[in-house]
């Protein structure tokens, strides 16, 4: 998938620069791990953010959106309702499954063309070490990109738990998301790095420190 990035001037800046993902389920505790790294000043780069970003001011994704979805999906000033946007994709319903489609095609391409620019942006910089923070690492079929990806894993239950307390969600609407994604443990399966999310911050954040060693010393 990067093969596009320019990396023809590593040799002659003597640095090899990694691109690590970091990603895992709905309520995983991905965040944690990437604001750790944060942090520790390495960049991180969210991909939900820039989505956001573009649905938010991008004029040709917000008319595609408004084509596929209607109007019912802006407010009073032309601004993403993102969630009534939500609702329209994970309702759990038959034409969920098709409008999350519909959503993924519009958003995902200049989405990814917005990380891209941003890798290559740090990598002129001279960053050796680039985090990139998404939860759709392997539905978007971006792990061959990666040189390492990280999945943050945690029970179902407590994931449901921890996002119950952080937002409005019901249960219901958090397994309907949940439900759209990889299972965590075909991630973990595939990832190069687990961390598990069970316990305390402090352990979780020890984990996320000892990879951090081992990914340095590569």
């Amino acid at each position: 998938m990067f093969d596009i990035i320019d990396r023809k001037n590593n040799e002659a800046k003597n640095y090899e620069v990694k691109i690590i993902a970091i990603t895992g389920g709905f309520g995983s505790g991905k965040s944690t791990v990437a604001n750790y790294y944060k942090e520790q000043g390495y960049p991180v780069i969210n991909t939900d953010n820039l989505a956001k970003d573009i649905m938010t001011n991008d004029a040709y994704v917000k008319t595609q959106l408004t084509k596929a979805f209607g109007n019912k999906i802006l407010n009073e000033n032309g601004e993403i309702i993102f969630q009534n946007l939500s609702n329209l994709v994970f309702d759990n319903s038959a034409k969920s499954k098709d409008n999350l489609a519909k959503l993924n095609q519009i958003v995902h391409p200049p989405t990814i063309q917005a990380m891209i620019n941003k890798i290559e942006e740090y990598i002129e910089e001279g960053v050796e070490i680039i985090f990139v923070e998404s939860a759709l690492i392997y539905e978007a079929a971006l792990d061959e990109g990666f040189d390492y990806i990280i999945v943050v894993d945690a029970k179902e239950d407590i994931r449901i738990k921890r996002i119950m307390e952080k937002t409005k969600l019901s249960e219901t609407e958090i397994r309907n998301r949940i439900s759209e994604q990889i299972s965590t443990q075909v991630k973990v399966n595939l990832a190069d790095f687990v961390i598990e999310n069970n316990g305390t911050i402090q352990k979780t954040l020890d984990n996320a420190a000892f990879i951090l060693d081992l990914i340095k010393m590569a």
